[in-house]
């Protein structure tokens, strides 16, 4: 079993706010997604919210090979809220490192983890998807409302992120986790 430590939801630069929505699509099709990222823009942008369009933003990281069809695809849900004086925002999860935002919808294209690296002593390391750095970037943007996306997730290919799912489906009270 691979423990995981969590960071706690108080002081530093953690997310202090609602907890943390996360979907899991084991699918890679871009209708499954985007009509959660609509429901979700829904929720942020309905007629009781108190948010304006530059309080949201919708970050992605779907890899160099998927990267311009993600862009295209959540610009085309986030233009039905998108007005000629206000847009949504929408970066790339690396481009926007500092930046933050009352609300952050984060897309996240699981990326098959490199086959193992054969050490200088002749051993052999496993190399481990890249989900919990985009995670961590993509939590750490929102102050207030975060929900991720993650598509594509193919079960059990990297014991870190099994581990890291694992335990935050035994922590409620930091993430809610909906299978899908």
């Amino acid at each position: 079993t691979l423990f995981v430590t969590l960071p706690p939801l108080e002081g530093g630069h953690y997310i202090r706010g609602t907890k943390i929505v996360l979907h899991v699509l084991k699918t890679d099709e871009t209708a499954a997604w985007s009509g959660i990222l609509n429901e979700e823009l829904e929720l942020l942008r309905g007629p009781d919210s108190r948010l304006a369009n530059r309080d949201i933003a919708v970050l992605y990281d779907a890899g160099y090979d998927h990267w311009e069809s993600t862009r295209d695809a959540i610009n085309s849900v986030s233009m039905r809220w998108s007005t000629a004086e206000q847009e949504i925002n929408v970066h790339s999860t690396g481009d926007c490192v500092s930046a933050e935002w009352p609300a952050v919808i984060s897309i996240l294209r699981f990326k098959t983890p490199r086959i193992p690296v054969t050490l200088a002593d002749g051993s052999e390391k496993e190399m481990r998807s890249d989900v919990i750095d985009h995670l961590y970037l993509a939590i750490s943007r929102a102050r207030v409302h975060s929900t991720v996306i993650l598509f594509n997730y193919t079960p059990n290919t990297c014991k870190y992120t099994v581990g890291l799912l694992n335990e935050l489906r035994l922590r409620q009270d930091v993430c809610k986790i909906i299978d899908h």
